[in-house]
């Protein structure tokens, strides 16, 4: 169900989005990418299954995962030992509107998706609360399959985010 389409770029460039909806990525997710990691160009571009929640990103080879919520003019930094413990890289609590990409990113690496670090930039229309939150953890998981080429569909997706909200969030 979903549509990838190669954009002509200095590197490889990828667009993932639902092939029945035809809408393109909003371009305040690319200017908030352009702006807050000046010089780079997003490898990946993907929204999450069933939400208006945007995900810009590139890979690193440095093993810290940097998150930029422009809809908050907030990032956040965290490794995979730090985002297992809830902190960041300097050992502050993480952020609540971080909990869900570090829990997904934490899942995924820990079941063999491992990437070194990711640079990103999420937006979303979404109402800002819980459903705002569980559709970031959908827009990254979405994120890593895509890095992967890794098959997946909602279902799986909506399965994983749940398991990261009852076992790494909690109640």
């Amino acid at each position: 169900m979903l549509k990838q389409v190669l954009l002509p770029s200095k590197g490889k460039y990828h667009l993932s989005i639902p092939s029945n909806n035809g809408i393109n990525p909003p371009l305040r997710l690319l200017a908030a990418f352009q702006r807050h990691y000046v010089g780079k160009m997003p490898e990946f571009i993907v929204q999450a299954v069933g939400r208006e929640m945007w995900v810009a990103a590139i890979t690193d080879e440095t093993p810290r995962f940097s998150i930029y919520a422009a809809d908050f003019d907030r990032q956040a930094q965290f490794t995979r030992r730090s985002a297992r413990a809830k902190q960041t890289h300097i050992r502050r609590p993480l952020p609540a509107w971080a909990r869900y990409p570090a829990g997904v990113i934490t899942r995924l690496c820990d079941d063999g998706l491992y990437l070194n670090g990711v640079q990103a930039v999420v937006v979303g229309a979404e109402a800002h609360g819980p459903r705002y939150d569980f559709s970031m953890g959908l827009a990254f998981a979405t994120l890593w399959y895509e890095i992967h080429g890794a098959a997946y569909d909602e279902e799986q997706l909506i399965g994983l985010v749940e398991a990261v909200r009852r076992d790494y969030i909690g109640d």
